[in-house]
């Protein structure tokens, strides 16, 4: 029996959007059409009988309930924006094909930066590295104390 007393114990953060009880199996989601089965949400086509609902990520996206929020600015930004943009969307679909609950929520454009509103905190912490990773800059990762929510900003001149 291991009675070590100095391991951390991570506190459980209750998030509204998992239920207790999970979907029934199979389930579908009737606005994005990832499956439920076998204790994971997937990509695969669903089965005839799958119970049509209504996944966590995509009620999250419904009530505006976002993981995470990029933040990207700077003048480099402004002259490199397409590319970036391209290099955002390419990691969103490395994400979601892992984990299809991962995705983009929105994306607000104007002139001087670019906001990015995620689903859950993951891929806006792996937006915010990929874009830091490809073009330098000052990365800043924000976490919310007792929440699954990230602040990611990014800035180069």
């Amino acid at each position: 029996m291991n009675n070590r007393k100095d391991r951390m114990i991570e506190e459980y953060i209750h998030d509204p959007y998992f239920n207790k009880a999970k979907p029934e199996e199979p389930s579908v989601c009737e606005v994005f059409g990832v499956v439920f089965r076998d204790g994971a949400f997937r990509w695969e086509e669903a089965p005839k009988n799958a119970k049509k609902i209504i996944c966590p990520a995509c009620r999250r996206i419904q009530d505006k309930y976002y993981g995470g929020i990029v933040e990207l600015s700077g003048n480099f930004l402004k002259t490199h924006k397409e590319e970036i943009i391209n290099l955002i969307k390419n990691e969103e679909e490395k994400e979601k094909n892992l984990r299809p609950l991962e995705r983009i929520a929105l994306i607000e454009e104007n002139d001087d930066n670019i906001t990015i509103k995620t689903t859950y905190e993951h891929i806006a912490r792996r937006i915010g590295e990929a874009v830091h990773n490809a073009y330098k800059g000052k990365l800043e990762l924000h976490y919310q104390e007792g929440t699954h929510f990230l602040r990611v900003k990014w800035h180069r001149d």
